[in-house]
């Protein structure tokens, strides 16, 4: 069966493109709809999805929290802050304790297919903690 690359699929392709802000499918939608104001919540959604299975962009599932969607596919973890519901990458961390898990795991006869960590707590902005790039 082929795909059809629809206009609607690149909208939301191109509004995940580099996008590193992690958005809601609701966030998504707000933004499609500045650009197409036709388009429908359920597209957004469907193509979301589609995308997610095609390996386009990444879904991060946090418990109690919509799932956000993430444009970088290279391996790497969130912070999630509780405050203001704002996820957050935690640029080139590795942890050997997964590495001893997986091993672990792989032993048992389970497959691992991805790890992902997802850090809890407050952000800078609502910790009142002053906000530092990775970088600096």
């Amino acid at each position: 069966m082929q795909v059809r690359n629809t206009q609607q699929r690149k909208l939301v392709m191109d509004l995940m493109r580099g996008n590193l802000s992690h958005p809601t499918a609701d966030e998504i939608y707000a933004l499609a709809r500045r650009k197409e104001p036709r388009i429908s919540r359920g597209t957004v959604y469907r193509n979301l999805h589609f995308l997610v299975e095609a390996g386009e962009i990444a879904r991060i599932s946090v418990p109690g929290s919509p799932d956000h969607f993430d444009s970088c596919l290279a391996e790497h973890h969130h912070l999630h802050c509780r405050r203001c519901g704002r996820l957050l990458d935690v640029p080139g961390v590795v942890f050997s304790l997964e590495q001893a898990v997986a091993a672990s795991l792989a032993r048992s006869g389970f497959v691992i297919e991805g790890v992902g960590v997802i850090f809890k707590g407050l952000c800078p902005d609502c910790s009142g903690a002053a906000s530092r790039s990775c970088e600096e």
